[in-house]
């Protein structure tokens, strides 16, 4: 009995151990001892299964506290799940925005040196027809400039006879 006694102890609190080993030390005296051993082991036996059954209740009731708290950790990161993703969708409109904006920024700036091209490409072309207008007026004071210089050279070069 008092191996018994202390195999049950081991998972049980000290104090409910030490009634037990005590009333195994005790040695039976007569009948009337007997039967309040038994009485002792019984109302023992019974304290350690209300014991039992408060600890399976704690159980029980932790297990409900960890099922609500596992319930509420998922509800949190289906939340921050959603957030993420519309934090994500976010950036990527404002990312393709950027984008369009530069797009269009560089297509504007391509646009501008094309009309300035041909801004330039109509100065230079004007600037050479002046330049051909003088060089043709230039040609054409030339041309005088000789044909007066022919007279005068026939008018004064006298031949001698």
């Amino acid at each position: 009995f008092q191996s018994f006694a202390i195999q049950i102890c081991r998972p049980i609190k000290e104090r409910s151990c030490r009634l037990l080993s005590a009333m195994a030390l005790q040695p039976p005296t007569n009948g009337a001892s007997s039967v309040r051993l038994f009485n002792d082991a019984h109302s023992f036996l019974q304290n350690i299964s209300s014991e039992i059954e408060v600890l399976k209740q704690e159980v029980m009731e932790d297990h409900e506290q960890r099922k609500l708290e596992i319930a509420e950790a998922r509800k949190k990161l289906e939340k921050e799940k959603f957030e993420r993703r519309e934090q994500i969708n976010r950036l990527r409109y404002e990312f393709e925005e950027f984008v369009n904006r530069k797009v269009d920024r560089v297509l504007e700036e391509l646009e501008e040196m094309k009309v300035s091209e041909k801004k330039d490409d109509n100065s230079q072309q004007k600037q050479v027809e002046y330049i051909l207008q003088d060089m043709e007026l230039l040609r054409e004071d030339l041309f005088s400039i000789q044909a007066a210089w022919g007279k005068l050279a026939s008018t004064c070069m006298v031949l001698p006879d």
